[in-house]
């Protein structure tokens, strides 16, 4: 019985034409993960689709903080900040890299993005981990309320310019963005909108690790805002936003291209994405509801869903070093996660430090003529241990142990079949499946295949590079 208006949203049931099977679980847990490994895609293999989905948002324990320092007193000018920052970035990405099933840190990063503070600008670690701290507890919560917490937050505050809102003086650079980028999009407001909005804004300075209010530095006067006038105040304001039904389609088509689907034009999506507004809207803005319709439908696990998403450099890169099992050793993994880091950014995402406002754009900006040869030599050097500049990454996959977590690794033809839908969402075709055979036997026949064999590690690593290589593993 169908459930939706659309149908794209009704529940993905197994089928023998579509059955639940690697490739499916697979898919759903690079999309809400940053990779998956071998074991965790056999152990959601052993579920229902919709146990799968559910486990992703199951609750967990709120990580430890990165140093007793997230407590003490804000300096902006103490000689400790930029340090800060960094094992602030480096605590997340091993949150990242230890996340066992689960979407928390995928959607920690989808709202890192979407409310965007940049950490150059922030300047204050403690305030950027108070934030990040904030996204993740809120990551599945209530959209409307996390709204309303950010725009008190003490990052916010400084990134854009709300402690210098006050009465008589309004600045509008938290207002705009409110409704520009946060809320509802260019076209659903006015210049008069965001005056207004400024003007119920007013108030809130930063005061130790959060924000108070001043009742001195608030407008009292009436404001008129989206039909509506009164004596409003920020929360006022954030209840009218949320009034308007394009609030929601606005956060759905965002959710909608970041796990979904994206194009140059996303016209065709918009009656899938009412659907998801409407849903949204009637749930009061909690996201859970919505987010597991969403990852539990027909629409989730239909073909040109598939492989439809370009790789941002985090999901590509530490995506790889999950899907290859590559595990840090204790002593050295947050080295690790530091070039881990600075090769996401030099492909065009540095953690904590969006390039402005807008956020990371992604999409086809993310396969730039700069970030591609930045994203291909990554992959290619956690296979061989070496960079292109032949200094050594300090850690490269364990080709034997990769080869040995399939079902049949004696079998070449299986192996090579293996290996790619594992590391590849696409259907790759015959002469590509028969091509990285070719590659994995490296001149021997294939009744010679046999893992144990001295050089089936350095056989397999010559697969690995061809592999990364294809377009099809830029798409997830």
């Amino acid at each position: 019985m169908k459930t939706s208006k659309t149908g794209l949203l009704d529940p993905y049931v197994p089928s023998p034409t579509k059955p639940w099977n690697k490739n499916l679980v697979t898919h759903l847990l690079n999309r809400t993960m940053f990779g998956a490994k071998v074991s965790q895609v056999n152990t959601v293999l052993g579920l229902t689709p919709s146990e799968a989905v559910d486990l992703l948002f199951q609750t967990e324990s709120p990580p430890q903080p990165p140093g007793s320092w997230v407590t003490e007193a804000p300096d902006f000018n103490s000689s400790y900040n930029a340090q800060r920052r960094n094992e602030l970035r480096t605590w997340w990405m091993r949150l990242m890299y230890e996340q066992p099933i689960s979407i928390r840190e995928k959607m920690t990063l989808f709202w890192h993005n979407h409310f965007v503070s940049e950490g150059a600008t922030v300047i204050i670690p403690q305030y950027l981990y108070i934030q990040n701290v904030l996204l993740r507890q809120n990551c599945a919560g209530n959209f409307k309320e996390l709204t309303k917490q950010v725009t008190r937050d003490p990052a916010m505050l400084i990134y854009l310019d709300g402690r210098y809102n006050v009465v008589g003086n309004p600045n509008e650079n938290y207002a705009r963005e409110l409704l520009e980028l946060f809320t509802m999009g260019i076209g659903n407001y006015t210049e008069f909108e965001v005056r207004e909005a400024a003007r119920a804004l007013t108030g809130w300075v930063l005061s130790g690790l959060g924000s108070v209010f001043v009742p001195s530095r608030h407008d009292y006067g009436n404001k008129t805002f989206l039909g509506q006038t009164g004596n409003f105040d920020d929360n006022d304001i954030i209840n009218i936003v949320f009034s308007q039904s394009v609030t929601a389609k606005f956060i759905c088509a965002k959710l909608y291209r970041n796990f979904v689907n994206e194009s140059s034009n996303m016209a065709y999506a918009q009656p899938v994405i009412d659907e998801m507004a409407n849903m949204l809207r009637g749930n009061n803005y909690e996201l859970m509801p919505l987010l597991k319709t969403l990852f539990k439908s027909k629409l989730f696990y239909s073909d040109n869903v598939m492989s439809s998403v370009i790789k941002s450099p985090i999901d590509l890169m530490l995506g790889a070093i999950k899907m290859l099992n590559i595990i840090f050793d204790a002593s050295t993994i947050n080295t690790r996660l530091n070039f881990v880091i600075s090769q996401a950014s030099s492909a065009g995402q540095y953690l904590l430090d969006p390039p402005n406002v807008q956020g990371w754009v992604g999409y086809r900006q993310w396969l730039s003529t700069i970030a591609m040869p930045i994203r291909t030599s990554f992959s290619e050097s956690i296979i061989t241990g070496l960079q292109k500049n032949g200094q050594p990454t300090g850690f490269s996959v364990d080709a034997y142990a990769f080869g040995t977590s399939f079902p049949d690794p004696n079998d070449a033809y299986k192996l090579t079949k293996d290996m790619t839908e594992h590391l590849v969402r696409l259907p790759l075709t015959p002469n590509q499946i028969n091509f990285l055979l070719e590659v994995l036997l490296d001149g021997t026949v294939i009744n010679n295949w046999n893992i144990n064999d001295p050089l089936a590690p350095s056989r397999i690593k010559k697969y690995l590079k061809a592999l990364v290589y294809l377009a099809e593993f830029q798409l997830i």
